[in-house]
């Protein structure tokens, strides 16, 4: 191999793992459990924001049924839509049925804690 192509050859080579180690991690998008899965189990949930509007249809435009204030918990019934950004909730304290932006709502587990003695 000629000379001239050496120097290059070593510098790409060295830098390609320190560029490819500086550049942004790309995030994952979110993984969300398919309608039947999350209809079947009616996943606890609770609201994270101070107030989140509970829509009538899954979309911004549709007619408010309902607002839900931070801490409220809820039972999700699953995604609307293929996109994963609204779930069906139906809230615990009022009990309207609706839909919510699933980036004001946490889901998981219902977690119990002792009050008494």
């Amino acid at each position: 191999m000629p000379r001239r192509h050496v120097l290059p050859l070593a510098i790409g080579m060295l830098t390609a793992p320190l560029i490819a180690m500086s550049a942004p991690a790309v995030a994952a998008p979110p993984v969300h459990a398919p309608v039947a899965a999350m209809a079947a189990k009616k996943d606890f949930c609770r609201i994270t924001v101070s107030s989140a509007t509970i829509r009538a249809q899954p979309r911004k435009s549709a007619a408010a049924v309902g607002t839900a204030y931070k801490g409220d918990t809820c039972t999700a019934h699953g995604w609307a839509g293929g996109d994963s950004t609204w779930v069906k909730v139906t809230m615990k304290r009022t009990g309207v049925t609706g839909y919510v932006h699933s980036s004001l709502v946490a889901w998981g587990k219902e977690e119990l804690t002792q009050t008494g003695p």
